[in-house]
């Protein structure tokens, strides 16, 4: 069932991505530093969020300058407001447990 599902989502997510490459000459993916690619996703939320969190735990980068700086790669990734919310939680937390060194 979940391999149907899989198939379900994948199929629309192809077709979206490679009508925005045609029309928009948008990437299908893009580095966002030497470990982390983000890539097309266009359904899913959560991939806005990932590579934030990533950034801020590889780099002790704080969540606006990791938003910035994904948004300098990827445009059309927007993070919203919830979305910030839970990632400031989510940062204060971990600042608690390692004592934060970020950049502002």
């Amino acid at each position: 069932m979940a391999g149907v599902l899989a198939r379900v989502v994948f199929y629309p997510t192809l077709l979206y991505n490679v009508l925005m490459s045609k029309l928009y000459g948008r990437h299908w993916y893009d580095r966002i530093d030497e470990t982390v690619i983000l890539g097309a996703l266009p359904f899913r939320s959560l991939t806005q969020e990932i590579p934030v969190l990533l950034c801020f735990q590889l780099h002790l980068w704080s969540p606006e300058k990791a938003c910035d700086y994904i948004a300098s790669i990827r445009p059309h990734i927007i993070v919203h407001r919830g979305q910030f919310k839970v990632l400031n939680h989510y940062y204060e937390e971990l600042c608690l447990l390692d004592s934060c060194r970020s950049t502002p």
